[in-house]
């Protein structure tokens, strides 16, 4: 029996970068290409100006999320990422903050073919520690879940199995080294997968290498079996070395990311997670 991949909805991406000399923030790269001229994009400039991320629908077509890459006091990137969503497409992306109580409340949301899971998640509360986006806080690092589904750390499983959800991302945004800001969550289904894989590394203590930690691949793609990279070899290599974002449109010298472009694959973004100013992961999509 063949399995067909469904392709990413992630289809466009805008790296940007803070360039110290000039004091504003100049384009990186992109897929399918890199943006130009000055940064005017209002979403962008909110995720940078207010140090968190943030979200909105662009008709019905179209889902926007700027993210920002803080350290200490600093934004020294900047990230958009577009979701094409197409008739029949469900995905979630969510903004969880704290609340008066100290848990985790829904702040912004935006939901495509997702009513009954809409309805619920105003609702839900996470205390530090518990569920996807409480995980995520208490490690102040990116935590992944393959099957939320099934997923007893996801305690939204039946709405999920309701609407078909299966993949489960959250990014934090922290404030100060401690204290976070918000927590993302991307939520998304087998046949519209938000990405075709997604992975993080965790460097050793002397950064000499990173380790593959968490790891979820879209159904139908196979794993590239790389579980070590050196510092500086490969995307994520280099996005330690750079502690700036990294994109590729090809996999170049980089074994692990040919496997998955061979697999359908058209860029690769790696993203430096700090808190504070210690590098603590490297978040990579592949979309």
């Amino acid at each position: 029996m063949t399995t067909t991949t469904a392709q990413s909805v992630l289809t466009h991406v805008q790296v940007w970068t803070y360039d110290l000399q000039r004091e504003a923030f100049r384009p990186a790269d992109g897929y399918p290409e890199a943006p130009y001229g000055e940064l005017q994009h209002d979403l962008l400039q909110t995720a940078i100006g207010e140090r968190r991320s943030a979200m909105r629908s662009v008709g019905d077509e179209a889902i926007e999320i700027a993210l920002p890459i803080p350290i200490t006091d600093e934004v020294i990137a900047a990230v958009l990422l577009t979701i094409r969503t197409t008739e029949g497409c469900k995905i979630a992306i969510e903004r969880w903050t704290r609340t008066e109580r100290d848990e985790l409340g829904l702040t912004e949301a935006v939901y495509r073919g997702m009513e009954h899971f809409a309805r619920i998640s105003p609702y839900v509360k996470f205390p530090r520690g518990s569920g996807l986006p409480g995980e995520t806080w208490d490690t102040r690092a990116c935590r992944i879940l393959a099957r939320i589904d099934q997923a007893k750390a996801f305690m939204r499983a039946a709405g999920a199995r309701k609407e078909g959800l299966r993949y489960g991302l959250g990014i934090p945004t922290m404030a100060t080294e401690h204290e976070l800001e918000s927590v993302l969550l991307l939520l998304s289904t087998v046949d519209f997968p938000l990405l075709l894989a997604c992975e993080t590394w965790t460097p050793a203590a002397d950064a000499s290498q990173l380790t593959l930690a968490q790891s979820c691949y879209a159904l139908g793609v196979a794993a590239p079996q790389v579980d070590e990279i050196a510092y500086g070899e490969g995307i994520v290599g280099e996005c330690i070395a750079s502690r700036l974002p990294v994109l590729r449109r090809e996999p170049e010298n980089d074994p692990a990311l040919a496997k998955l472009f061979d697999q359908g694959a058209r860029f690769a973004l790696a993203l430096p997670i700090f808190n504070g100013d210690r590098l603590v992961q490297v978040l990579q999509l592949i979309g």
